[in-house]
């Protein structure tokens, strides 16, 4: 059930945004940043060996289901509530390093250092992906 409603929410991200208005992308600090907003929590502190660093969810979320591949790392959340997750991301993203290249529709799309990833909400539930091609 689970795998299903992992590669549910994933494919809803990288297609939720797909009508998403494109968002102007600014300059942003490298990836190296390991600098972690107020109130987040880096994946890597979280025993995620090969997320990208300074990548961060709220400090205290709920991790329901996790990947840690070398190419791929996923995150499936059931607190906070998804609309906060959104939220806290908006930021968290451009200070990890990341551009914003999708914002619509509860979904986020971004890309930087060599990583693309995805966020979305569901009932109940939120996603975050992050996939690279130099593993």
């Amino acid at each position: 059930m689970h795998r299903k409603l992992i590669a549910l929410v994933a494919l809803a991200a990288l297609s939720g945004c797909s009508a998403a208005t494109p968002v102007e992308p600014t300059p942003t600090a490298s990836l190296t940043s390991t600098a972690v907003p107020d109130g987040g929590e880096a994946l890597r502190d979280l025993g995620f060996r090969n997320a990208p660093a300074g990548l961060s969810i709220p400090r205290g979320s709920a991790i329901t289901e996790r990947i840690d591949s070398a190419n791929n790392v996923t995150v499936i959340l059931t607190s906070p509530d998804p609309l906060t997750v959104l939220s806290y991301l908006r930021s968290a993203l451009p200070a990890a390093g990341f551009t914003i290249t999708g914002d619509g529709q509860n979904s986020l799309l971004f890309e930087g250092g060599g990583w693309q990833g995805a966020f979305t909400v569901s009932s109940g539930y939120s996603a975050l992906t992050v996939r690279t091609d130099h593993a």
